[in-house]
């Protein structure tokens, strides 16, 4: 256990710090998330208060998404154009979702606030990113068993269509996402979620990659490089503005900084080896678990009685789960490297791995 002088009367446990950078750094390398939905809910069901959980989370964000997009942009993920973009949107989204936090910190509602939010958006995007994920992996399946070419990505959504065909000026062409859309909607997306970044904590990887695959176009793993490369900034202004509202503690941020850069390294490998659906699949099984797990914390801080299998089972469903993704991710690329080698593989993964003659 260590005691932090920012926190009085608080003990956190190392070895949980530590599980908690690597499991995030892991999944953020595999999934392009900054991490931060994961680690804001799982420092305050540790006992951080809520402003402190976000802007430690947030500088903790920094370092760890800088580590993945050097490790994407060197296998061509990462579209510099659009990430600059959004990040002008974004960084105008933080200042309002910061100032939106002191608002409700003064009145005694951080907690509540933050992770009711946080419950909410974990829900609507995990859930619709599962059942997205699920379909995609349905029509491979049929593909492969008819002895179709399964192709590494399946990109064009309705809603995609629907917004690239919007004729607002000025029109902006990505080359490298192979993507041209109206500068306006781009804008909204950015702007939109850097007020959550700047509200709960969250770099807005989990919410930014949906939003760049379904509603922009991009592949899966375009839009991971492109949205880390955005949250570095954007993550960098968020945890500045609140390490001025003393909101960070620091070495909290670099013991899971330093985990991190071992599964960030894992976590990008493996996106060499599966398609973009697998990488959206566990995504969403992880964003579900986590909301499970800041659910039943809220309703522990909402309860007079303060019932203590409710923090508990929070515990053990954020770490659980935390847990699980990983190993998920592990059978996975361990899957697809039998699949490379022509060893036989379970029918199930045959959509989600990439064979060795693709």
């Amino acid at each position: 256990m260590i005691t932090l002088p920012e926190l009085a009367g608080v003990e956190v446990n190392l070895f949980l710090l530590v599980a908690v950078g690597l499991g995030a750094g892991v999944l953020s390398g595999f999934a392009g998330v900054g991490g931060a939905f994961v680690v804001t809910p799982a420092l305050i069901i540790l006992g951080f208060p809520a402003n402190f959980a976000v802007g430690t989370s947030l500088a903790w964000v920094v370092g760890n998404s800088l580590i993945a997009v050097i490790r994407h942009s060197k296998l061509g993920n990462v579209d510099m154009k659009l990430g600059s973009v959004l990040l002008v949107a974004s960084s105008g989204g933080v200042e309002v979702g910061v100032r939106l936090l002191n608002w409700v910190k003064g009145l005694g509602l951080a907690d509540e606030v933050v992770l009711t939010v946080s419950i909410f958006l974990l829900l609507a995007v995990g859930g619709y990113t599962l059942s997205e994920s699920l379909k995609r992996k349905r029509q491979l399946d049929r593909m492969f068993a008819n002895g179709e070419k399964l192709p590494a990505e399946l990109r064009a959504t309705p809603l995609s269509h629907k917004l690239q065909s919007v004729n607002l000026t000025p029109m902006l062409t990505f080359a490298k996402s192979q993507v041209t859309i109206s500068l306006w909607i781009v804008l909204a997306i950015g702007f939109f979620i850097g007020i959550l970044s700047g509200l709960i904590g969250v770099g807005g990887g989990f919410i930014m990659v949906p939003s760049l695959v379904y509603a922009i176009g991009l592949s899966s793993f375009m839009a991971v490089g492109t949205d880390l490369f955005q949250i570095v900034f954007v993550a960098s202004y968020g945890a500045l503005r609140h390490t001025m509202s003393g909101n960070v503690v620091i070495l909290v941020a670099l013991i899971m900084v330093v985990a991190a850069s071992f599964g960030v390294q894992f976590g990008v490998l493996t996106t060499r080896h599966v398609r973009g659906v697998s990488s959206r699949l566990i995504l969403a099984i992880a964003i579900l678990l986590f909301a499970l797990g800041s659910i039943l914390k809220l309703v522990y801080i909402l309860s007079e009685e303060r019932t203590a299998w409710l923090e508990t089972g929070s515990l053990i469903v954020t770490f659980g789960g935390l847990g699980l993704t990983g190993l998920m991710i592990l059978v996975l690329f361990w899957l697809a490297r039998r699949c490379r080698c022509g060893q036989k593989i379970p029918g199930w993964c045959q959509s989600l791995v990439i064979r060795g003659d693709q």
